[in-house]
C-alpha cells in the first residue's frame, strides 16, 4: 500500500504551505494543550526550513546539482514523515476542535480512532557505548521470553532515567536540577521521564560533568492515549 494518504498534499509547494500553516497555528498555548513537546515542534520547524531552502535551490539553475536534488528529495521525505507523525499523535478530536481541524488545512473530518487498549507487554532495555564522548545508546524491545509488542496497545516506549554519582548523591545534588540519585533505584518509580519513542534505539549524550557516574534506565510500554504499562527491569551503565 502506498504511504500517501488522502489528506497529504501531492505537490511540494503544497506540502510547504501546509507545514507552514501548522507552524504558524501551533502557538505555545496550543502546543501545551495538545501535548506537543518543545523539541518535537523544533524538529518540525527545522525540517520545514531545510525543505524550503532546498526546494528553492533546485529551482535555481546556478545552484541545482544532482547532490542538491537528492538532498531535496530526502528533506521532503523527512518532512512528510514528521507531518504524518504529528497528525497521528497530536491532532485528535478532542482536544482539537472542528475549527482547529479546519485551520490546520484538513478538509475531511478528523477520524475518531478506536479506543486504545491498555499496554500489556513488558519491555526491556540494554545499553552500549556507540563511541564519542559521554554517549550511551539504549536498545529497546520486548523482555526475553515475551511476545513482540502489539501496536494496538504497546504503541511505543516511555523511557525513564536517573544518574547517580559514585557512592550516591548528596542532599544538595539530589535537590539540584538533575535530581541525582542517592541510591540505585529498585524500579522506574524513582526515575524521571526522559522521552517517548517508537524507535528501537535511542542515543543519549550526557554532560561532561556526568562522566564516571552511573546512568539507570527503565522503560514501559505506552499506548496512543499516553497510558503506560508494567515496568521493565532497570539496567545501568557507567557514563563514559
Amino acid at each position: 500500500m502506498s504511504q500517501r494518504t488522502d489528506w497529504f498534499p501531492g505537490r511540494r509547494d503544497d506540502v510547504l504551505a501546509m507545514s507552514r500553516t501548522w507552524i504558524e497555528y501551533l502557538t505555545a498555548e496550543r502546543r501545551t494543550a495538545w501535548g506537543i513537546p518543545p523539541e518535537r515542534f523544533t524538529e518540525l520547524t527545522g525540517l520545514f526550513e531545510a525543505a524550503r531552502i532546498l526546494l528553492r535551490r533546485t529551482g535555481d539553475e546556478t545552484e541545482r546539482t544532482r547532490v542538491v536534488t537528492v538532498k531535496c528529495r530526502a528533506a521532503f521525505k523527512a518532512l512528510a514523515a514528521e507531518m504524518r507523525f504529528f497528525r497521528d499523535r497530536y491532532f485528535k478530536l478532542p482536544p482539537l476542535s472542528e475549527g482547529d481541524w479546519a485551520a490546520l488545512g484538513f478538509r475531511q473530518k478528523a477520524p475518531r480512532p478506536a479506543p486504545a487498549a491498555a499496554p500489556e507487554g513488558v519491555p526491556a532495555a540494554s545499553l552500549s557505548y556507540p563511541g564519542g564522548p559521554h554517549a550511551v545508546t539504549i536498545y529497546l524491545g520486548p523482555m526475553a521470553g515475551t511476545a513482540e509488542p502489539d501496536p494496538r496497545s504497546d504503541y511505543g516506549y516511555s523511557i525513564y532515567m536517573g544518574i547517580m554519582p559514585p557512592g550516591g548523591a548528596t542532599l544538595e545534588q539530589a535537590a539540584s536540577e538533575k535530581h541525582y540519585l542517592m541510591k540505585p533505584p529498585a524500579d522506574g518509580k524513582g526515575l524521571w521521564r526522559l522521552r517517548f519513542t517508537r524507535r528501537r534505539k535511542e542515543k543519549i549524550i550526557f554532560d561532561s560533568e556526568d562522566a564516571g557516574m552511573t546512568v539507570y534506565i527503565c522503560c514501559r510500554y505506552e499506548n496512543r492515549k499516553g497510558e503506560t504499562g508494567q515496568w521493565g527491569p532497570v539496567t545501568y551503565a557507567i557514563i563514559p
